[in-house]
């Protein structure tokens, strides 16, 4: 990870210094000091979208970005700010920026999943799961949207398999439960329940994900 990454780099150097052996030059030293700035407003900002302050989570996350508009992480995690805040053309805005940079990152994909299917463009919402899921097979919150999204469009049948690769992930998640016996029930398999969705489509996934990205703290 990102902030791992740096952090290594510093714990290096300063192990040369204390050695005698001259590791970096002034130049390095103040590029590294701007790098664990970014980070740390980084963190500042997933800590406050943890607790809901979303406005200061965000001011946070544009200061990051300020110093490194390059911070992959930084664009997912103010895709996901941006969901939670309602705005979700600004969470796609914010996720294709992070999908440009990072076309490998997992987390950008389940953002832009998540940011199409809070804007009802599902099958495009199942496209972007896709991709986060060849990247990260594990990662559960790509199944979920994809279910959501597979559900919306009344392919119930296809909402049933991706829950149910999603339950060898987590099977006790109440969030892909919810998908599966949704999808049963307008199949006419198991429950006779009411057929309305398990949960809104806006917050499919902690709304928009925010909860998600708290274990992506830098």
């Amino acid at each position: 990870m990102t902030g791992r990454k740096n952090a290594g780099i510093l714990f290096v150097a300063a192990l040369l210094i204390a050695a005698g052996i001259p590791a970096v030059c002034a130049e390095d030293v103040a590029v590294d000091t701007i790098a664990v700035e970014k980070i740390d407003l980084y963190n500042l900002a997933v800590d406050e979208a943890g607790a809901g302050n979303y406005t200061a989570a965000m001011q946070h996350i544009d200061a990051a970005l300020a110093i490194d508009g390059n911070f992959t992480l930084a664009w997912v995690t103010k895709a996901g700010i941006s969901s939670a805040q309602g705005n979700y053309t600004g969470a796609l805005t914010a996720a294709e920026v992070a999908t440009t940079l990072n076309p490998n990152q997992a987390d950008a994909w389940v953002v832009t999943a998540d940011a199409l299917l809070n804007l009802g463009r599902y099958a495009e919402a199942v496209e972007a799961a896709d991709k986060a899921i060849m990247l990260n097979p594990e990662m559960i919150e790509s199944y979920i949207i994809q279910g959501t999204a597979y559900g919306q469009m009344g392919e119930y049948e296809k909402e049933i398999a991706v829950s149910e690769k999603a339950l060898e992930i987590d099977s006790s998640d109440t969030r892909v439960l919810g998908n599966l016996h949704f999808a049963q029930a307008n199949t006419g398999v198991g429950t006779t329940e009411p057929t309305r969705a398990p949960f809104p489509v806006a917050g499919a996934v902690f709304g928009a994900g925010v909860l998600f990205l708290m274990s992506r703290r830098g």
